[in-house]
């Protein structure tokens, strides 16, 4: 979805600034239209999936192409007739096309690989909670803002069922429940349910700064390792703090939605590994065991997720090629599973 948002706005941009290059004859420029639903189309990509490249990219351009055309805007308004447009719109009409023909073309080659979770067999769900560390969270309403967004995915056809286990994954911070999301869908197809959360809360900061806001977190966290990783990796026993009270605030969610008997099979990525080790060897009779992703060899973007689906522009930087059938994040999903079955053994 976020690939053909982003697509759709692009190709908005096209067309609103392609009409200044081809009009010929006297009319009303309803055409100007696109260039602020673009914009608004492009904050809502924005707050939906958070800024990363190319959606900071599609947002800056949509703000050119909303300035290009803001007397045109205003001629529209005034229904006013257009025959011609000046030299100088033309000549930014030009420039805005050519930067959007260029983002359109880096955002086609770096397109994710995403999966219908529909055709894996697996139901996908987000839960939005309002709350925090301190009072607890429960389920927000459609009108309330939320600050923790649950993912569950599990098999079709367990919905009835009794759940006796469950998989709690705890992404790393450079990497949110989006960028581990091919893994999470193929590991609830082999017949787990998976729960993921992103917490955005107000008393558990991580930057202490606007990079704590929940569309620039992740990728402000991704700069701060690529610019300083001794630095961030120093900062080891302040993520293990705040991830523990993320798995503290999780127990309770999963024993409110499956039962006070459900165990918990928590696997994590590199960042929440101290922390899940500390709680379970606190809480023995809940958690089954730990896994950590970044033990797994072939796994090479360990802390930012399987972006070599998710993020196939980061994953280039990194060096990492695009995993485009899935061999890697599938071959995790099997190691996963010898660990799960290894502990129910046990």
């Amino acid at each position: 979805m976020k690939f053909y948002g982003e697509l759709l706005v692009i190709i908005l941009l096209l067309v609103a600034n392609g009409r200044i290059i081809i009009i010929n004859n006297v009319k009303k420029d309803s055409l100007v239209m696109l260039s602020p639903l673009a914009f608004l189309l492009s904050i809502i990509q924005l707050l939906n999936w958070g800024l990363d490249v190319i959606t900071g990219l599609t947002l800056v351009l949509s703000v050119l192409v909303l300035f290009t055309n803001f007397h045109a805007l205003f001629r529209y308004s005034e229904r006013l007739y257009i025959d011609h447009y000046s030299i100088l719109m033309k000549v930014w009409a030009g420039i805005t096309i050519i930067l959007a023909i260029a983002l359109l073309t880096g955002t086609i080659i770096f397109k994710p690989i995403e999966y219908d979770s529909k055709k894996l067999g697996v139901t996908e769900d987000v839960i939005r909670y309002e709350g925090s560390f301190r009072s607890g969270f429960t389920e927000a309403s459609n009108l309330k803002m939320a600050n923790l967004f649950l993912s569950e995915f599990k098999p079709e056809g367990k919905e009835n069922q009794r759940v006796t286990e469950v998989v709690l994954f705890i992404p790393d911070k450079r990497g949110d429940t989006y960028y581990y999301k091919p893994y999470l869908q193929h590991l609830a197809r082999e017949g787990y349910i998976v729960l993921s959360a992103d917490f955005f809360c107000s008393d558990c900061k991580w930057r202490h700064s606007i990079g704590d806001l929940k569309i620039v977190r992740r990728t402000a966290m991704v700069i701060d390792y690529l610019t300083n990783p001794q630095k961030f990796m120093m900062q080891k026993e302040f993520y293990t703090y705040n991830i523990l009270q993320e798995i503290n605030a999780m127990n309770a969610i999963i024993t409110e939605r499956y039962g006070a008997e459900t165990k918990i099979f928590i696997v994590t990525d590199s960042m929440g590994t101290a922390a899940a080790q500390d709680y379970m060897s606190k809480n023995e009779e809940k958690v089954t065991d730990v896994y950590d992703l970044a033990s797994i060899e072939e796994y090479k973007t360990s802390g930012f997720g399987v972006i070599d689906q998710t993020d196939t522009l980061l994953s280039a930087i990194l060096k990492i090629p695009r995993d485009k059938d899935g061999f890697y994040t599938k071959y995790m999903v099997m190691q996963t599973k010898k660990q799960i079955l290894a502990a129910r053994s046990r």
